[in-house]
């Protein structure tokens, strides 16, 4: 446990949270963002689509959420439907 709360705690004093699309993962200081300003810095360098999901773990985000230090934060696209 050492070793995990000292890594957080560097990543908790200097804002940087973990973000995540398809292949691409990336520590970054985005700490204090919101999830829409995250996905638009990020939209054209990966190629994020505007429908594309944010989750923290399990938990869906709003466009809203700020991102926290520390949080993993992942876009997902929609799964396609079968009809």
């Amino acid at each position: 446990m050492n070793n995990q709360s000292s890594s957080a705690s560097a990543a908790s004093s200097s804002g940087v949270a973990n973000v995540r699309f398809g292949v691409y993962s990336q520590p970054t200081p985005v700490a204090g963002k919101s999830v829409k300003e995250v996905r638009e810095q990020f939209s054209k360098l990966w190629g994020i689509p505007t429908d594309a999901i944010a989750y923290k773990g399990k938990d869906k985000l709003d466009e809203d959420y700020v991102v926290q230090p520390s949080d993993n934060l992942e876009f997902h696209r929609r799964a396609g439907e079968k009809g």
